[in-house]
């Protein structure tokens, strides 16, 4: 399950954003809304101890995921097919065998 983050970026209170996982992260001061009429998110540089990460919010839910460059590199090795797989069914695992 990927970490929830409080509405507006809130401080966890030990020096991290809320729901990065990695203490002594800080966002950047570049952030990119994107939307339409289906999604909207947020999408941030945030520096870590273990290097960059690219923060993506959404907006609706108020989940996020930090990605490192080389998840956001696997992201360009997918076929268009995968992330239509992804979006039939957005919270359920992609494998069958993973179902219940």
């Amino acid at each position: 399950m990927r970490p929830v983050r409080g509405p507006g970026g809130a401080d966890s209170g030990d020096g991290r954003p809320e729901g990065t996982g990695e203490a002594g992260a800080t966002p950047e001061s570049v952030v990119l809304t994107i939307a339409n009429e289906f999604a909207q998110v947020r999408v941030s540089c945030l520096r870590t101890r273990n290097g960059a990460r690219l923060l993506i919010e959404s907006l609706k839910s108020s989940t996020s995921i930090a990605l490192c460059p080389l998840e956001l590199e696997a992201l360009t090795w997918q076929e268009a097919g995968t992330f239509s797989t992804l979006l039939g069914q957005p919270f359920s695992p992609l494998d069958a065998e993973d179902r219940p």
